[in-house]
């Protein structure tokens, strides 16, 4: 049972959707940071020279203050900040919003999205915990916009427009990784695609990933991309997946595709998001002779398949002062058909959880890897949640050992296509006595199915599996040693 708990640690099957996303994704840098040299679209906003409002819009300061409100002004800083790193040419967005010729268009379709909630998207519910890179739409941007809106979008003055805001350092990768071949998606809505790649023949020496970039070769097909690493004796079996099917790579829409996982999760992307970075001070390790399997969702509906060739980009250093990893959070139980996780058919609320002490089994192993002793704390710094197509809500949280509770993830509207991993604005810490809790909430009625072939799927009891109408329910953290 060990030795599946050790496999277990190494990764967890969170790797289906991650739009991550850290969904993290859409309306903001992802970490704040920009990424050197990636394909970017500039403002190019086009409007006349003459570009002001009428009279009853100027903008003095005079009347009603809504009435003073103008796209330059007030709006674009809004859309550039939340909206446009998704709604831009060639975005994963169904439209761009770059200029005033295509806000002045869409404006009056946008009200919906923005009052309830839905965009840009952004899971995670405020009151658990505060996150680093927040792309919520803050209140008085949301109040702002539909007042705008609801005011007749008036353009105003292009000399209103605030100054670009100052580019931060960009991400600049000490090399670059390409899936071997290319590779054009044809499942609809969603084709997901694992692609062996082979770690740099020259890193003879272990080292560190710190850092990792994803440039999309067709970025209105790439809804997320999770790297995952495999030591060099256990890359056979996913040698084996991809050469049980023709053309390049396999389908992987679970994880990639071992139960016992032990391919590690190494980084992520989604659209939106610049670079994922370790925290300051920790990194991944990773062998010589390793190999990446980089899954790409790609969300074909409604768009030109074309062909893809993504290209990732690592930071990487010799010695960290503090290893990470990533944990999986869950019953092991679960997955290895100890004790089955049921959902039968029919029941619109299904519960399970999973309780983990830090002195249990799979922690010991993890502490193991960080070079941690049993009483010593540890930093939790970031956090996701994983379950398939019926969740409806989910949550991870610590339990301190002197009582109360530490809430690290909370979902309240699972969407599958919006996960992701967050970075706490401050780590949490994880001690000797404490318990780690994690709960998932499912719905299996037939109003909440997936759609098959243009109809809802028929309810069936189902548990634990990677495929697409299986379930799970796995949390997933980001862990080093306390400084």
């Amino acid at each position: 049972m060990l030795t599946k708990i050790a496999q277990l640690s190494t990764w967890c099957g969170l790797a289906m959707g991650l739009s991550l996303v850290s969904l993290s994704g859409c309306g903001g840098d992802g970490q704040g940071n920009e990424v050197a040299d990636p394909d970017t679209t500039g403002d190019g906003d086009s409007t006349t020279s003459d570009s002001t409002t009428s009279d009853s819009t100027t903008g003095d300061g005079d009347g009603d203050p809504v009435a003073a409100l103008t796209y330059w002004k007030d709006a674009k800083p809004i859309l550039d900040q939340y909206c446009v790193t998704c709604h831009l040419a060639g975005g994963i967005g169904p439209f761009a919003l770059e200029t005033w010729a295509q806000v002045q268009e869409l404006a009056p379709i946008l009200p919906p999205s923005i009052g309830d909630l839905t965009m840009p998207p952004w899971p995670p519910n405020p009151d658990c915990n505060s996150f680093e890179e927040d792309r919520s739409l803050p209140v008085e941007a949301r109040e702002l916009l539909l007042a705008w809106i609801d005011a007749g979008y008036p353009e105003g003055d292009i000399a209103d427009a605030p100054p670009d805001p100052t580019p931060p350092e960009p991400f600049v990768p000490d090399f670059m990784l390409t899936i071997p071949e290319v590779y054009t998606p044809s499942a609809t809505p969603d084709d997901y695609r694992c692609f062996m790649v082979p770690w740099p023949e020259e890193l003879t020496e272990p080292v560190f990933v710190t850092g990792q970039v994803v440039y999309p070769d067709q970025l209105e097909l790439v809804h997320h991309v999770i790297s995952f690493v495999a030591d060099e004796d256990e890359a056979e079996f996913y040698h084996d997946l991809d050469a049980a099917e023709p053309g390049p790579g396999y389908e992987c829409f679970g994880g990639p595709g071992k139960l016992d996982w032990t391919a590690r999760w190494l980084g992520d992307w989604v659209p939106g998001m610049d670079a994922w970075r370790a925290p300051e001070g920790t990194g991944i390790e990773v062998k010589p002779g390793s190999w990446l399997i980089v899954q790409v969702h790609y969300s074909t509906i409604g768009q030109d398949l074309g062909p893809d060739q993504t290209t990732l980009g690592f930071q990487i250093t010799d010695a960290v002062e503090r290893p990470g990893t990533f944990v999986p959070v869950t019953d092991y139980r679960w997955p290895f058909g100890i004790a089955p996780m049921t959902i039968p058919a029919g029941d619109p609320n299904v519960h399970h959880s999973a309780t983990l002490p830090r002195n249990g089994e799979l922690f010991q192993f993890t502490l193991g890897v960080l070079g941690v002793g049993p009483n010593e704390e540890i930093d939790i710094w970031r956090s996701a949640l994983h379950m398939h197509l019926i969740g409806t809500h989910a949550k991870l949280s610590i339990l301190p050992s002197e009582g109360g509770e530490d809430c690290l993830l909370q979902v309240d509207d699972w969407d599958f296509n919006w996960q992701g991993d967050y970075m706490f604005q401050q780590p949490r810490s994880f001690g000797a006595g404490d318990t780690m809790q994690l709960d998932c909430w499912y719905d299996n009625t037939e109003a909440n199915q997936p759609m098959v072939n243009g109809r809802p799927k028929q309810p069936e009891t189902i548990g634990w599996g990677d495929g697409t109408y299986d379930e799970m329910c796995l949390g997933v953290v980001y862990a080093a040693r306390k400084l």
